[in-house]
């Protein structure tokens, strides 16, 4: 009963995230042509009472416009953002809508996440009674799998992978792990202080990707075909990205990040569209090298 009545209050944020402003009526129009309503409309008090979990449960907030009768998000900007609650909202959106749509479930396609995801319970669990983790790890780099004991500050997805972010108590500093990386994951009997102050979102702030460390923020500038700008603009590759330049024949896009070998890789990957590095000059030379030792792997082979 809990998970349905969860259900009901993402499918209502859903319905005003679609349709932006939606009467009491229009509301009771949409309930009866969804799955939750079994064919019976929906009370006004039912209705009341579904705001006032929203709001406790999800810290959104529906208006009424006094003048028009509609109710509507009071902040839907707030929606939009990448945080934990909209991430998950978004998440149950999708799964309400594949419940509502069972005859296309075999005609929608998603993207599998590793397994590492296995340890995601354990890994929240430890981060919300603040218990350090004993984890056995194996980067690609060893061959054997090295015992790490973790104060775990957070989690980020990226890239199909999810990643535990915290301090490694021996060497006490913040490391980051792939879950899909790790064999045995156990909570600790061990407890550890939240550093105060500390901002998950702000932590990879200025970097590309799940590497970050102390190296200077940099001006990034790219020169990007004008066909492949809107991949950018659509998607961008940074939240620092600005458009500085456009015209016809290219775009020029400017950043603010540390170059870490994340940033490096997936610029070596737009090389592909022959997006150019201006700036700076050390990045500019590291591209063009590895794509010079990239274009030798094909010479003197058949065509």
């Amino acid at each position: 009963m809990a998970k349905e009545l969860f259900n009901r209050y993402v499918w209502l944020i859903d319905m005003l995230q679609r349709y932006g402003r939606l009467t009491r009526r229009e509301i009771g129009e949409l309930w009866l042509r969804s799955e939750y309503s079994d064919g019976k409309p929906m009370a006004r008090r039912t209705f009341m009472n579904y705001r006032q979990a929203i709001q406790e449960m999800f810290d959104v907030n529906i208006e009424c416009d006094a003048s028009t009768y509609e109710y509507y998000i009071e902040d839907p900007e707030a929606l939009q953002g990448s945080d934990a609650r909209v991430w998950a909202l978004n998440t149950l959106a999708v799964n309400s809508m594949l419940n509502e749509r069972q005859e296309l479930r075999e005609r929608i396609v998603l993207e599998n996440i590793p397994s590492g995801q296995k340890f995601l319970r354990f890994v929240f669990e430890a981060m919300k009674e603040n218990r350090l983790v004993s984890l056995v790890y194996r980067s690609f780099r060893r061959s054997a799998g090295s015992h790490v004991l973790v104060a775990p500050y957070f989690v980020k997805l990226f890239r199909q992978r999810w990643y535990v972010v915290g301090l490694h108590m021996e060497e006490h500093r913040i490391k980051t792990y792939a879950l899909d990386r790790v064999s045995s994951l156990e909570l600790s009997d061990r407890t550890f202080v939240y550093p105060e102050g500390f901002a998950p979102a702000d932590y990879f702030k200025d970097c590309f990707g799940i590497t970050c460390d102390e190296r200077p923020v940099e001006e990034v500038v790219l020169r990007v075909p004008a066909l492949q700008a809107n991949y950018l603009r659509t998607l961008p590759l940074h939240e620092s990205q600005v458009e500085s330049e456009r015209n016809d024949c290219y775009s020029t896009f400017r950043y603010r990040v540390k170059i870490t070998p994340d940033l490096e890789q997936e610029i070596y990957a737009l090389g592909f569209w022959q997006v150019e590095v201006l700036a700076p000059q050390s990045l500019r030379r590291a591209v063009a090298a590895r794509l010079v030792g990239n274009l030798s792997c094909y010479e003197g082979g058949k065509l």
